[in-house]
């Protein structure tokens, strides 16, 4: 029995093409939830990037696990769950992004900063329909907890930086975006913790990604639902294949698995 439900944002509740909601992901949620299943976001954003860029408004869950699952909230914004990079080493990232004149973008748990835009921040923006963050300094960052760093390279481009952090990881969510997060957070390891919080075993849970940086809860979930349009890499870690999120995928997986009428 589902007793619990994971979604990504991007290409998964928000399509990546009209930056809306599908219409029938909305009444899908509401019918789930009123069929008792707690419904949680996990989404390599913030929070705060959330509520700018008004993706979820008008949808209810009951929490949601941000910045790839660094750090998550209940639905009172209370923080359940944190785990920000090692100060060393994001104060090592830093430092190399200074000597490379690497576009970083930075996140604690009260604000994000971008050091500068060039062609490949706005690309990678873009893809996600979403404006650049605030522009600053990135050394002021430092001060506080730093959750996500950002930067907008290759996947053949992160080698260097990562082995100046190395109880930190990367994973994808574009081409040229990279996010550097702690070895033992990531969208997996939030999720299983609000599980343990609730008394909610995984085998008793459905996830839905489309990207990367979903694979690990995709198949840490007792179903993990990957998006038609999701990637090839985070379709052959699925158990099922939906259609794409412009298609009420969905809608259409929730009712495959008679979670709702």
């Amino acid at each position: 029995m589902i007793k619990a439900a994971f979604f990504d944002i991007d290409g998964t509740l928000v399509s990546l093409k009209k930056k809306v909601c599908p219409p029938s992901t909305a009444p899908a949620l509401q019918a789930l939830r009123g069929n008792g299943v707690r419904c949680f976001v996990a989404t390599g954003r913030s929070k705060f990037e959330i509520k700018t860029e008004h993706l979820l408004d008008g949808l209810e869950f009951d929490g949601v696990l941000t910045n790839n699952g660094q750090d998550a909230y209940d639905a009172d914004g209370n923080l359940l769950y944190g785990k920000p990079l090692d100060a060393q080493e994001a104060a090592a990232v830093l430092d190399w992004v200074e000597q490379t004149g690497c576009a970083c973008w930075m996140v604690s748990a009260e604000k994000s900063i971008l050091n500068f835009c060039n062609d490949r921040v706005y690309e990678a923006m873009e893809a996600i329909h979403t404006r650049p963050p605030e522009r600053g300094n990135l050394r002021s960052m430092l001060q506080k907890p730093i959750y996500k760093i950002v930067l907008f390279l290759k996947r053949e481009e992160m080698a260097p930086v990562m082995t100046l952090c190395p109880t930190s990881r990367t994973t994808q969510w574009y081409p040229l975006g990279h996010d550097i997060i702690s070895g033992d957070g990531g969208k997996r390891n939030a999720m299983l913790e609000i599980l343990r919080r609730y008394g909610i075993r995984p085998d008793e849970t459905i996830a839905f990604g489309d990207s990367e940086n979903d694979i690990e809860m995709l198949r840490a979930a007792g179903i993990g639902v990957a998006m038609g349009n999701g990637t090839p890499e985070c379709i052959a870690a699925a158990d099922f294949v939906t259609d794409d999120c412009d298609e009420d995928g969905l809608r259409k997986a929730l009712e495959h698995f008679a979670l709702i009428g």
